[in-house]
């Protein structure tokens, strides 16, 4: 959890102009770092459909598993649209 909010920090202040190569890497690590993680929400969603459609979980599962993935990508994608 530490590393997490220590990276966030490293990406707000990127762009203070300090060293903009460290910067660059910074955001671009994020932003790849974001793509991954939004990549990796989709094919859990997918993963959860099939298994509902392989009937091994059911409807009420599938719900509560796609809303946790909404959340998720929803912060995901805040962050991203507010660099």
């Amino acid at each position: 959890m530490r590393q997490e909010y220590e990276t966030h920090l490293l990406v707000v202040r990127a762009g203070g102009g300090e060293t903009a190569t460290e910067d660059e890497d910074v955001l671009r690590h994020h932003r790849h770092y974001t793509a991954l993680r939004l990549a990796l929400l989709a094919h859990k969603r997918a993963t959860m459909v099939r298994l509902r459609d392989d009937h091994e979980i059911d409807d009420t599962v599938l719900r509560h598993v796609q809303r946790q993935l909404d959340i998720e990508e929803v912060r995901l994608s805040r962050r991203q649209a507010a660099e």
